[in-house]
């Protein structure tokens, strides 16, 4: 059994994964570009039954391990496949420059190119500090 110590932590990773995820990670958009790389969906019904679960118990630990192991192949899937993709279709790079470009055009790739990122780093983050607890 987990210390109440433990238990308080990993509740608090659980709604910031949950948080996070149901944020930015789980939409039509994103779900597609993950299944376009061949990303298997019963790896995003094992994140959905650990993301539905409000407390850490040992008898749920295979559920999360599950999870985990889930969403480490979506960060994997992410980081190989997706964003570069998504950067060549953007033209996101600092060799292409379009004058006849709109700032919010510019605007929004930009955007792109840090929040994504961004949001994969945090996950995996998360990710990682919930596999020490666990």
């Amino acid at each position: 059994m987990t210390s109440p110590a433990q238990a308080d932590i990993s509740s608090r990773i659980i709604d910031e994964l949950r948080e996070l995820y149901y944020g930015h990670f789980d939409n039509y958009r994103f779900v597609s570009l993950l299944e376009q790389n061949a990303f298997d969906q019963s790896k995003l019904r094992c994140i959905h039954s650990m993301l539905e679960i409000q407390s850490v118990y040992n008898t749920e630990s295979i559920v999360f391990f599950d999870g985990i192991e889930a969403l480490e192949e979506v960060i994997l899937t992410s980081k190989r496949y997706i964003l570069p993709a998504l950067r060549d279709k953007l033209k996101i790079s600092g060799f292409y420059q379009n004058s006849s470009e709109s700032k919010d055009d510019l605007v929004m790739r930009n955007l792109f190119s840090y929040t994504l990122p961004y949001n994969l780093q945090r996950l995996e983050e998360l990710v990682t500090e919930f596999k020490k607890i666990l």
